[in-house]
């Protein structure tokens, strides 16, 4: 088996979006899927199931950085909207890019780490090294205070190889000034910071 990092989550409060609503989140959490499956020595395979519910499995290495991508899709796709994201790290086996036939500790870990969290959470991940449990507590407190339209400069800014603020204004349709102020507020440089060590620091199991 090799090993990856997988997400199981649910949409918040899936049924007040309405049809087209969780559509739209959906379809922003496959955009998000494909666009990191982009990313250096990265592959990702993401599922739907149970309504509102979806899963995703991707490399060991990107876990902060990728729920933080997911958390900011979700959020860019409209006000209010939010995900929970259950966090597994460890062994799995995989069947191609179909999750359905996956199987392995790590996917037990995921949802189990789903459906043990606390109140108000939208991360969790119990039995992942020390490194991401402390982390990502601190990194929730940010993303819920992101506006849709700072989740957008995050999930750019988040990439491995991000975009020009310049790039990225023009894409966006917004000054250079604007989103970067977009940035500050969403406290983009201390989250790249934080994924950085993650993915260079020799972690340790549980």
């Amino acid at each position: 088996m090799q090993n990856w990092t997988v997400f199981t989550g649910d949409i918040v409060r899936s049924t007040d979006l309405g049809a087209q609503g969780l559509s739209e989140v959906f379809c922003a959490l496959e955009d998000a899927a494909r666009d990191m499956g982009r990313w250096p020595d990265s592959t990702v395979s993401f599922g739907r199931f149970r309504g509102d519910g979806w899963q995703m499995a991707l490399p060991v290495v990107y876990a902060l950085r990728a729920a933080l991508v997911v958390r900011a899709a979700v959020r860019a796709s409209g006000k209010g909207r939010d995900t929970r994201i259950g966090i597994g790290l460890g062994a799995g086996q995989l069947r191609g890019d179909d999750l359905a036939g996956a199987h392995g500790p790590v996917f037990v870990q995921s949802g189990h780490a789903l459906d043990t969290m606390k109140r108000g959470a939208r991360m969790a991940a119990p039995d992942a090294p020390a490194l991401l449990q402390v982390a990502l507590p601190l990194a929730d407190r940010i993303a819920a205070g992101w506006t849709a339209k700072q989740a957008q400069v995050v999930q750019a800014l988040l990439a491995p190889a991000p975009p020009t603020q310049e790039a990225l204004a023009t894409a966006l349709g917004r000054s250079r000034q604007m989103a970067q102020k977009q940035a500050d507020a969403a406290g983009v440089n201390a989250l790249i910071e934080s994924c950085t060590a993650f993915e260079t620091a020799k972690m340790q199991p549980n």
